[in-house]
């Protein structure tokens, strides 16, 4: 079997590159980490290992180079494609309340919050261009089942 060490980024066409930077830096204090591909610009969540890239109008990538996607991710931007949505952890409980009330600041909205049993709260916020992030936080660990 092949050791996987987890899922390193996630893609995401965006309409405006400025307005998708102020929501996930402003909101979420990603970081751009200055590497460039052609217009594709890198965020990472300071102390993760996580990246996430933005993709403006799906025609980002240098020519010639690795992203032979771009001419089917050209316009995507908003449309999930069966992406319901990815997930960010927050560190505490006044991060998550703060997230959800300053949203429309940064250009995004609530799309729905929910607790379960009252052990874990999360909410769903839309960015700009409508994809979906869930924010939760604590741990991140999922219960394990009883085998």
């Amino acid at each position: 079997m092949i050791r996987s060490k987890g899922i390193f980024h996630s893609h995401l066409v965006v309409k405006d590159i400025q307005r998708s930077l102020r929501f996930y830096c402003g909101l979420f204090g990603m970081q751009d980490t200055g590497f460039r591909d052609g217009d594709l610009v890198f965020l990472k969540t300071p102390g993760g290992h996580d990246l996430l890239a933005l993709n403006p109008e799906g025609i980002g990538g240098y020519p010639g180079g690795g992203a032979v996607e771009v001419e089917r991710e050209h316009g995507l931007s908003g449309v999930q494609g069966g992406m319901s949505h990815f997930g960010i952890m927050l560190e505490g409980r006044e991060d998550y309340d703060t997230a959800i009330a300053t949203a429309p600041e940064f250009g995004g909205r609530l799309v729905s919050q929910c607790e379960h049993g009252g052990l874990v709260a999360h909410a769903y916020i839309a960015d700009p261009d409508g994809y979906v992030v869930e924010i939760q936080y604590g741990t991140g660990e999922l219960p394990v089942a009883n085998s």
